[in-house]
């Protein structure tokens, strides 16, 4: 051997001449290639001037002095350029890129090239230090995670799996801002999965609830666009059974269905366009039964409750249970809020009490902190809520209008009419009239009369009449009694109808 196998250092041979030149050329090649590191790659033509000592790895397309000598390391010694051609597992560093390369015996490759394995490391830090409790950490402005699609031998899906040990541990991803939370979401404590936020990394709302078990979620706070239950029966003020034109109420009288006229009374009106103009205490009590029936909640005790109108021209006073607040004037949806007592649990009384003239519309009472879209009833179920309060008896016609009952004369001054209601009440309603006057006619104005369908002749009464039940009457059902002082003309067991002039009504009354 004239060399070693390996580096190519020369060897000295038996007997020869100037062993020196052969072993300095040895020590040279040693000092060119241990610990070897070159100035650049890829250089295709040397330097007008390099320094004695300077090393290149040569690369494609060479010209000069570099000419043949592609992927090989270029060494400056003694005033002339040496070569040497590399081997399997020749690495360089690269002082311009900071970079070390590997030859496989082929060409040379980037070191990461070769690292395609890290097992069991202690810690890793991209960009920034590891700590023992981020084993693993990295700052940077951007992470990619890409599937490996079949044609590169993968399944071309990607699932991202985190693990924890039990039910009562967390395994969450936590965003934050200045290193303080702001928002969770995963297994927080538990196997459901849930998202929660924070305004200053110390109090935190839960926001969405998924059970693990059922699938079913929950919205603790809602949801700003999507509208709750509204807890006012007739927020529109269209349903109007008492036939109100508006104008003052006084305390305790209704006008609008629902609505009644608060301390001191008030004054109300509606505009076509739906707008309420409203001077004084306007009331509505909201029944603790329909709460249940809207929320599945007992009583509104301890609930935080948000009362809001639609473009409110003045600043709104209002009283919500035991608390008072006041909806700001201004365009849109206006609201306030306010958390009841516990010891609220009753009916909950609602009060809008301007003390000038205030406009606004589509009153909304909900369950929760903030105020969502006020959203209307069809006219016929809004209706269908107010006759569980209130209800007019059902008559057709105009003048005069007519009972759609048959009445029956079952003595002589007894003619009773079953009724059965279309809508059952809120409890056994009381009887309401306008005091009509009995006629033996056809009725005007606010006058009744009957008519005998048996005698084809209008009823007569002897005396003075009386109008009341002829039993306790029931949410449901009713019979009304019209009982004369004397007597009424016409045929026992006769039938007929009931028949109102324009202003006469009866009515059923089982308001809070």
């Amino acid at each position: 051997m004239t060399s070693t196998p390996h580096l190519a250092l020369p060897l000295l041979a038996a007997a020869q001449a100037q062993k020196h030149v052969t072993h300095n050329e040895a020590l040279a090649s040693l000092d060119a290639l241990v610990h070897l590191a070159v100035k650049e790659r890829g250089r295709t033509a040397p330097p007008a001037t390099p320094d004695e000592g300077d090393r290149y790895l040569v690369g494609t397309g060479a010209t000069g002095a570099f000419s043949g000598q592609e992927a090989k390391i270029a060494l400056f010694d003694l005033g002339m350029w040496r070569f040497f051609s590399p081997r399997a597992g020749w690495r360089v560093y690269i002082e311009a890129e900071s970079a070390i390369v590997v030859f496989d015996g082929a060409e040379w490759h980037d070191i990461g090239h070769f690292c395609r394995v890290i097992d069991n490391l202690d810690r890793l830090g991209l960009g920034t230090a590891p700590d023992d409790l981020n084993r693993f950490s990295a700052k940077l402005n951007a992470a990619l995670f890409a599937a490996i699609s079949a044609e590169e031998g993968g399944t071309g899906d990607l699932r991202f799996v985190l693990n924890k040990a039990g039910a009562e541990n967390i395994l969450s991803q936590l965003y934050q801002r200045g290193f303080s939370g702001r928002a969770e979401m995963g297994l927080i404590g538990n196997d459901n999965f849930s998202i929660r936020v924070s305004p200053d990394g110390a109090r935190w709302i839960d926001a969405l609830f998924l059970d693990g078990t059922t699938g079913v979620g929950i919205f603790p706070q809602g949801l700003s666009n999507l509208p709750r239950a509204n807890l006012l029966i007739n927020s529109p003020f269209n349903v109007n059974q008492r036939g109100f034109a508006g104008g003052a109420l006084g305390e305790g009288v209704y006008g609008f269905d629902r609505w009644k006229g608060g301390p001191g009374g008030c004054t109300v009106s509606r505009a076509d366009d739906g707008f309420i103009t409203l001077i004084g205490a306007l009331d509505q009590v909201i029944d603790v039964e329909h709460v249940a029936a809207l929320s599945g909640r007992a009583t509104l005790g301890g609930s935080t409750l948000t009362l809001s109108v639609e473009e409110p021209s003045e600043p709104l006073p209002v009283v919500i249970g035991t608390k008072t607040a006041t909806i700001p004037a201004g365009s849109g949806r206006r609201s306030v809020s306010v958390m009841l007592d516990e010891s609220e649990t009753g009916h909950v009384v609602v009060r809008l009490n301007p003390s000038g003239a205030c406009s606004f519309r589509h009153v909304k009472l909900e369950i929760g902190s903030y105020a969502t879209p006020w959203v209307g009833e069809a006219r016929d179920m809004e209706e269908f809520h107010c006759r569980r309060y209130y209800q007019s008896l059902p008559v057709s016609g105009t003048s005069p209008k007519i009972l759609g009952t048959l009445g029956q004369r079952v003595s002589s001054n007894l003619i009773d009419i079953p009724l059965s209601l279309s809508t059952s009440m809120r409890g056994a309603p009381t009887l309401v009239t306008s005091g009509a006057v009995w006629v033996n006619t056809s009725p005007v104005g606010n006058q009744i009369g009957f008519y005998s369908n048996t005698n084809t002749a209008w009823v007569t009464l002897a005396g003075t009449f009386t109008v009341t039940t002829a039993l306790p009457a029931n949410s449901s059902s009713l019979v009304l009694r019209f009982q004369s002082s004397s007597m009424f003309t016409g045929s026992p067991g006769g039938v007929g109808s009931l028949y109102f002039g324009s202003s006469a009504f009866m009515a059923l009354d089982a308001e809070l």
